[in-house]
């Protein structure tokens, strides 16, 4: 029995062991950090910071991965390739600003003309001894390209910022499109086309490498045939599904936000998605899930099964048929509440950043109506404003070590002091807000990645009482990030390190006789809330020290990340 059929087999005698048919035909997020599709749900170039990444291919198998890297407002696609990786294959790169003086005579910052050689913004940078092959195969630098958002000729663009430093934070998504295999699922074999030796890689001049990556480039191409004067489109040109298996899994990954400046970094594992698809065909269509290079698919909503399980509070399995897959995958992240550490010691410079990403969140608010559980369309709110979709949402809670809340000074009554507490969200939001409902603070997270600053006003205050220019660990520029300010809650007691809470569903309406209504959002299947992932990142500084046993003088920073903690709700 060959592998193929054998895979079959274990499958279908899996299905129907008791207690598991319900599942194994489920989307899953996967404890042990291992799936077919990996969500990253945050990069970023700004402040001087750097975005390390990285893929790992733990199977015998040589896979194609779709590549996709999404702008933080709108998630707009900002840049995608296809990946072939070798058996037991690692694929690193770096997210990194746009080099300065970078000599590419090839370099075009206008984009009216349609090219897509653009050397502004944030950069894709390879690593000098990486040899995974990549199609198309550019250099070790590819730029992020602004073309799918920016207005440029009869292209109105989509309302957004239109700058490049949109570009510089977001998050990435990697998804497995299939397996290499010279006889593929359809048991078709071409002469000559066998695109898992050629990914694989081997002793090639003395130096381990793929075997032939320009053969993969090329089944993508086009071949002039002179003799016969005609153009010869290649392999996968003409049938994508060729040589290819459906998606098996067993790809985990990271990445690491580094400012080597400040001598500061900090790592998390990208979320892995299991059982998203098994047909290798995109949901309801016959179409290949493997495509080519620049196509909007495979994306989130391209899986073929559309039942989604996830854990209560409780530790019970929760389950649910959904419409479509990307609501099979934003199950998945479903929650009614979000939780976190803080920490801001002056005495070790000490900063706390929450990201909030929402990475489905464009399925949902480009609709017509806006689709549950989002209530905002994608749209301008305002004269002289960019587009936005904001969801309102509370601070509902925010606790130093000692479990006291924040509220008024000498307050001694609980509920007094959550109904007398000051405002701690700034700035306001860009739509007014209706009062909150009773123990909350309203705020608005507008876009699909979203930074929270922690603390009070910038360094040198005396000088600026504002705001920073830009948050301290991750270098979010003001009027993109949200501030807790946690160092104002009590003036005779101490903030300076806690937890917090967001609420994700309840959210208040003003009503006609100016009270105030308290609504929960429409659930997605049986569940209340928004789909969210991120972390809290934090960084320590005791500038720099001197070792007691060399006296050499060391900088000594520390960081460190902590994913949120959360909750889920079924029902109101």
């Amino acid at each position: 029995m060959n592998r193929k059929n054998l895979t079959a087999a274990v499958l279908a005698g899996l299905a129907g062991v008791a207690g598991i048919a319900g599942t194994a035909q489920a989307v899953n997020i996967n404890p042990d950090g291992l799936g077919q599709v990996l969500l990253y749900p945050y990069y970023t170039t700004n402040g001087e910071n750097n975005t390390l990444l990285s893929v790992v291919n733990t199977t015998e198998d040589a896979k194609a991965v779709k590549v996709r890297f999404l702008e933080g407002e709108n998630s707009v696609e900002v840049l995608d390739f296809n990946l072939y990786m070798s058996p037991y294959d690692v694929w690193t790169a770096a997210i990194i600003p746009q080099p300065t003086g970078r000599m590419d005579q090839s370099c075009d910052p206008d984009p009216s003309d349609g090219t897509d050689v653009y050397c502004e913004g944030p950069v894709l940078q390879v690593n000098i001894d990486e040899n995974t092959c990549m199609v198309p195969k550019f250099g070790k630098l590819q730029s992020f390209l602004p073309f799918a958002y920016k207005a440029f000729g009869d292209f109105e663009g989509d309302g957004g910022t239109q700058d490049d430093a949109r570009m510089n934070e977001g998050h990435f998504e990697m998804i497995e499109m299939g397996v290499l295999d010279a006889e593929g699922a359809t048991g078709v074999v071409v002469a000559d086309f066998d695109p898992a030796t050629w990914a694989t890689h081997t002793n090639v001049g003395d130096a381990w490498l793929p075997a032939d990556c320009d053969a993969l480039n090329d089944a993508w191409g086009t071949v002039v045939d002179a003799e016969n004067n005609q153009l010869i489109p290649g392999d996968w040109k003409q049938d994508k599904a060729l040589a290819m298996l459906p998606p098996t899994g067993g790809l985990f990954g990271g990445a690491t936000v580094v400012n080597v400046y400040k001598g500061f970094a900090a790592s998390y594992e990208a979320d892995a998605i299991n059982g998203w698809n098994r047909s290798g065909y995109i949901q309801g269509d016959i179409v290949s899930l493997h495509t080519e290079p620049g196509s909007l698919v495979p994306n989130l909503n391209s899986g073929d099964i559309l039942t989604s399980v996830v854990f209560s509070d409780q530790g019970i399995p929760l389950s649910s048929d959904l419409d479509r897959s990307v609501d099979a995958v934003s199950y998945l992240f479903m929650h009614d509440s979000l939780m976190n550490e803080y920490v801001t010691d002056e005495a070790q410079f000490s900063k706390t950043e929450w990201v909030l990403t929402f990475p489905t969140k464009r399925f949902y608010v480009e609709s017509t109506p806006v689709l549950a559980p989002f209530t905002t369309p994608w749209a301008v709110v305002g004269d002289d404003m960019y587009a936005s979709a904001c969801e309102t949402v509370g601070l509902t809670g925010l606790w130093d070590r000692e479990e006291r809340e924040e509220g008024i000074e000498d307050c001694d009554d609980r509920d007094d002091c959550v109904e007398g507490r000051p405002p701690i969200v700034s700035p306001p939001p860009p739509v007014i807000l209706p009062p909150p409902p009773p123990g909350a603070e309203l705020f608005q997270l507008c876009y699909e990645t979203n930074v929270i600053r922690f603390g009070g006003p910038a360094d040198g205050a005396s000088i600026d009482p504002g705001l920073p220019l830009k948050t301290e660990i991750l270098g979010t520029p003001k009027g993109k990030y949200l501030n807790f300010d946690n160092t104002d809650v009590f003036k005779d007691q101490n903030f300076k390190y806690g937890w917090a809470r967001v609420e994700l569903d309840d959210y208040g309406v003003a009503i006609a006789n100016g009270g105030l209504e308290v609504l929960s959002r429409d659930p997605l299947g049986d569940l209340n809330g928004l789909p969210v992932a991120g972390f809290s990142v934090n960084r320590f500084s005791n500038s720099y020290l001197t070792n007691p046993i060399t006296g050499e003088r060391v900088l000594s920073t520390y960081g460190t990340l902590f994913s949120h903690k959360a909750t889920r709700k079924m029902g109101s």
